[in-house]
């Protein structure tokens, strides 16, 4: 497989298999989106075969039944990625219209399971890949706007205690995002305080090793 170039990553930081281990009883994942993540972001490493399967079966489980949140929150990361791949073909209006068809389609997503953190986070997860895709001038502030609530609202869904205990990936993206989202809306504190916590929740970790380097570039 290649890997799709100028694309660092679609996560803070990518998780080894260990670090969406939980312990018993707190929050975890839903296992669909466990599944479609792993089929969608395998297209960063190259893998399009996957990423275009996984595609067409969240569009017929919409087709099906719009009202599909959870199906239809990853038609909107897909129509995302598909808006990243128009860029690296030098498509930019068709790009930047599909991004903002993206936003409304993760919206809409959220609208139907508002309090659901499984979705809302994946519509968090979608805008941060934005910000990989496109230059901070491309984008509206909304989507870090948008970001910063989804990330600030689940880790007060969860809990100060309660996020100690989640997997390493989920604590790790909900602060790094918010820190990203903080240093896109030009909130220095803001953003080192959130990658500070990453360090802090996850230290030796490939999240870790990143927030450092935010940081770092932060205060330089």
């Amino acid at each position: 497989m290649i890997a799709i170039p100028g694309i660092t990553s679609a996560q803070f930081a990518w998780p080894k298999p260990e670090y969406n281990v939980a312990a018993e009883g707190v929050y975890t994942e839903d296992p669909f989106i466990i599944e479609y993540r792993r089929k969608f972001f395998g297209v960063f490493r190259g893998d399009f075969a996957a990423f275009e399967k996984g595609y067409a079966e969240v569009s017929e489980m919409v087709r099906k039944n719009p009202k599909d949140a959870r199906a239809l929150v990853w038609v909107g990361n897909g129509q995302t990625i598909k808006a990243g791949l128009l860029r690296l073909q030098r498509k930019e209006k068709e790009a930047l219209e599909l991004l903002t068809k993206s936003r409304g389609t993760l919206d809409r997503a959220v609208s139907l399971r508002p309090d659901d953190p499984n979705i809302y986070m994946m519509r968090a997860a979608t805008l941060y890949i934005q910000g990989q895709y496109f230059d901070g001038g491309q984008l509206p502030n909304s989507v870090w706007e948008r970001l910063r609530d989804d990330c600030e609202k689940f880790i007060a869904f969860v809990g100060p205690e309660r996020m100690k205990q989640v997997s390493i990936h989920v604590r790790g993206e909900a602060y790094g995002e918010l820190g990203i989202a903080y240093k896109r809306l030009g909130e220095k504190a803001k953003a080192i305080a959130a990658f500070e916590r990453v360090i802090e929740l996850n230290p030796n970790t490939t999240y870790s090793e990143r927030a450092k380097r935010e940081i770092d570039g932060l205060k330089s």
